[in-house]
Parts: C-alpha cells; structure tokens; sequence
C-alpha cells in the first residue's frame, strides 16, 4: 500500500521498513530539490558555471595582501 501522508521524524512508524523507505525517499527528494534551487540561484548571480564550478576567484578587498583590516582580536 502506497504511503499517503506526508511523513515527518514525528509520526514516521519506526517499525514499517516500508514507511522508513518512504520517508527516507521524501527526505532525500526535498534535498535534492533544494540544492539544484540554491546551484540554480547561484549560477542566476553569476557565482557557479553551467558545470557547478565557482567562476570567482578574486579575493573581497579586505582579504587582499596588505589591505588595512581588523580582525577584533
């Protein structure tokens, strides 16, 4: 029998192996689904490359050699 609820760690039965399976399936479909937004958002704002590879390389201006920069040490 196909599982019909959405299923959370609250009122997931520990003991059905087929509703673990079911739960696990919607936890890493949410996951999955979540990264490819986020890669999405990133390669919007110019960050990632169509293959997921960062495309800048250049450090913030505080993070440059010899900028003036406090760490609040």
């Amino acid at each position: 029998m196909p599982i019909t609820k959405r299923l959370t760690i609250d009122n997931v039965n520990l003991d059905d192996d087929d509703e673990l399976d079911a739960f696990d399936e919607q936890i890493i479909t949410a996951g999955l689904a979540r990264v490819k937004a986020e890669g999405d958002e990133l390669r919007r704002r110019g960050i990632l490359d169509s293959e997921g590879h960062v495309i800048l390389k250049e450090l913030p201006a505080d993070m440059q050699p010899g900028a003036d920069r406090d760490f609040g040490g």
